[in-house]
């Protein structure tokens, strides 16, 4: 708990103030202390001051409301020691000013910055969150599921991609700086909070002058080599410190940590992360820890090129209508020429006088060979058909299980020396619908293979 002392505002662990020779006193909602703001004041004419509800490094956190449109908002109020340090005041203004140029929806919004005469506090009035910051979920779920993780980071990704294209990198991205909300029923929706530390590197905005090369800023368990080391950082900084959240969030261990800030700098510069731990029923696939090492490279040129690349392998890493439901795979059963099989009946138009026929389901994968054939059918139980090029071999193309909606989205059946086929598409509960010209096609193909084996027959 953050203790402060009520005459002269200054905050810290000891007992007794050093300055007043006053016990210092444990922060809570009662508590008063230089540049407190009290419930119903208000700042600017337009925002009303309700209770106090949290404390941070920067400073202290309360509830307000616009006095006209209702809306509920938090007045974030630096800290009266840090408001005499021309650095951390720049620093605060820093961040109101970042965030302010931010529009993405996983960003947290800005809505006003300045200084209160009555109370000659600095204040930021930001949009109003509730929820949890990851670190908290973390210590409920130190491990999470890879769908989790996923759904996360890509939000996180999406509000990085943005303030990198507007020359704007965070340089203090990890898990306290990450806000989960539930937002109309969807759950985990991301704002990745405080811009404090950022770095203005392009752009018309100011360029960065509070942090030096040379001088190193940030958190020590997610900070990149370069920044480590006090170079000049970009947004590759930011890829870093995403990997090692993947890496924390995947595995619930830090890929680099120590009992002192030098020993887990040195880590970063000079060590290789560890192996990737498996928990029980947390499985992490190679494309996935794949991502991971390729971010924590300690060559900046080596990670992803940008935070929208990070996002798009993520996704392709962890893309779920690639996993097959059984546990095991179904054997194919291949039909020579000649035999007989059992394939979804077309379904006829309906109408007045038009009959109709439901669509009968196989027992197995099934694939169609006939000798001199130049493409055949794949049935798969799910009712789904592919289009596929046969060969002499026994060899066969893997089976494939389309699951998407979007027949934009479906992988493209191999090609063959045929033009290209319509799309075939199912509704829900259907299985898939044969065209009439492929039965016409089928028929001719079937007709065509049995008067060679009779003419071969004859010719002997």
């Amino acid at each position: 708990m953050w203790r402060i002392c009520s005459q002269c505002g200054l905050r810290g662990d000891d007992p007794v103030c050093p300055d007043c020779d006053i016990e210092l006193e444990t922060i809570r909602e009662s508590s008063a202390f230089p540049g407190r703001l009290w419930p119903g004041h208000v700042l600017r004419e337009q925002y009303e001051v309700g209770a106090l509800i949290g404390v941070g490094g920067m400073g202290a956190v309360y509830r307000g409301r616009h006095r006209i449109t209702r809306q509920d908002v938090a007045i974030k109020v630096l800290w009266r020691d840090l408001s005499e340090s021309t650095a951390e005041v720049r620093r605060f203004t820093r961040e109101a000013r970042a965030a302010s140029i931010l529009t993405h929806p996983n960003t947290v919004r800005v809505f006003d910055f300045g200084r209160d005469d009555a109370s000659d506090s600095i204040f930021m009035i930001m949009e109003f969150l509730v929820g949890e910051k990851l670190s908290d979920a973390l210590r409920g779920e130190p491990v999470m599921a890879a769908d989790r993780v996923v759904t996360i980071m890509n939000q996180v990704c999406k509000s990085l991609e943005e303030a990198h294209r507007k020359g704007i990198v965070h340089r203090d991205l990890k898990p306290d700086n990450i806000f989960l909300q539930e937002v109309h029923g969807e759950k985990d929706f991301v704002k990745v909070l405080d811009f404090g530390l950022a770095k203005f590197v392009t752009g018309d905005v100011e360029r960065d002058s509070l942090t030096r090369a040379g001088y190193v800023v940030g958190s020590p368990e997610y900070m990149a080599p370069e920044q480590a080391i006090g170079s000049d950082v970009g947004p590759a900084v930011d890829i870093y410190a995403a990997g090692i959240m993947l890496y924390e969030m995947l595995t619930g261990d830090l890929p680099f940590d120590a009992e002192t800030t030098a020993q887990v700098l040195r880590k970063h510069i000079m060590e290789g992360p560890p192996e990737m731990r498996v928990h029980p029923g947390r499985e992490i696939s190679s494309a996935l820890r794949k991502v991971v090492m390729r971010c924590l490279e300690k060559d900046p040129a080596d990670r992803p090129p940008s935070a929208e690349a990070l996002r798009i392998l993520i996704l392709q890493a962890h893309d779920r209508r690639q996993r097959r439901a059984p546990s095991q795979p179904i054997e194919p059963v291949v039909i020579d020429a000649g035999d007989t099989v059992s394939v979804p009946k077309p379904k006829l138009p309906t109408g007045a006088g038009a009959p109709s026929a439901e669509p009968a389901e196989a027992e197995a994968p099934v694939r169609i060979r006939a000798p001199g054939a130049v493409a055949g059918e794949v049935l798969y139980p799910d009712g789904n058909l592919e289009l596929v090029e046969h060969e002499d071999s026994e060899s066969f193309p893997a089976p494939h299980i389309d699951t998407t909606t979007d027949r934009r989205d479906r992988p493209k059946s191999p090609a063959s020396s045929g033009p290209t086929q319509p799309d075939m598409v199912a509704e829900p509960g259907e299985g898939r619908e044969l065209p009439a010209w492929l039965l016409i096609a089928a028929g001719a193909a079937g007709a065509a293979v049995i008067m060679a084996a009779a003419q071969m027959l004859l010719s002997r």
